[in-house]
């Protein structure tokens, strides 16, 4: 009994508890904090849902949709496909207004003549309209550059259509005020090119257009984007 006491006070414990089991072992305890959710009081705990979640909203709007939707690319969205083909038939009209440049250049190379075989019932129906340029200004100016329910895109190619078309007054005027008449020689050269000049250049912002159009791809005309832009 006196030993057991002095083993008592000298340890300050009794000798069952000072002495450790060799069964025992350290367990650790993987606790789950409780996050708060935003805009309530009680305590959420985040699983693995809360990433299936993010996953398809971060893919949607990677792919063009959701707060990008018809945007455009230089936001980072992908452009539908309804809206380039409303992007790119804003085009035809400075196209079909060009085609009175062509006379000489399709006299000078007859093997392009392939080029107005789609052309030619759209050309026709569009000449036979009175008025026809201007009802197809104002059409595309109102419906679709300064109609901000339309995606920026189709609005930008609206607007930079308007510009080609409202750039071929100035040839026009040029020719009205020169009044060449009849010519022969050099001058009736230069008079040729420069009417295949105008023609080439309507072609190719056509053709540039097209494939920026198609592309989805926000593309410029020299001299012409930038105003574009500027008014969009």
């Amino acid at each position: 009994m006196r030993r057991a006491v002095a083993s008592r006070t000298a340890t300050g414990r009794s000798p069952a508890l000072a002495v450790r089991s060799p069964s025992m072992v350290t367990r650790t305890t993987v606790c789950r904090v409780a996050v708060p959710a935003p805009g309530s009081g009680r305590a959420r705990v985040p699983g693995p849902s809360d990433a299936s979640e993010r996953a398809p909203r971060a893919s949607t709007i990677a792919r063009g949709y959701g707060g990008v939707y018809g945007r455009g690319p230089e936001r980072g969205g992908i452009v539908p496909v309804p809206d380039r083909v409303v992007a790119l038939l804003p085009y035809l009209v400075p196209l079909l207004d060009g085609l009175r440049y062509s006379r000489f250049f399709f006299q000078q190379f007859p093997q392009t003549i392939f080029l107005l075989q789609p052309l030619q019932p759209l050309a026709s129906m569009y000449y036979r309209i009175p008025f026809a340029g201007v009802i197809s200004f104002f059409a595309i100016y109102m419906g679709l550059a300064e109609n901000r329910q339309m995606s920026r895109f189709v609005r930008f190619n609206a607007m930079q259509a308007i510009i080609v078309d409202v750039c071929l007054v100035l040839p026009g005027m040029i020719e009205y005020v020169l009044s060449p008449g009849r010519m022969s020689g050099a001058a009736m050269e230069m008079y040729k090119l420069c009417y295949n000049c105008v023609w080439v250049v309507v072609l190719a912002a056509f053709c540039l257009a097209a494939v920026g159009c198609l592309s989805g791809q926000m593309f410029k005309l020299p001299f012409v984007g930038d105003a574009a832009d500027m008014r969009i």
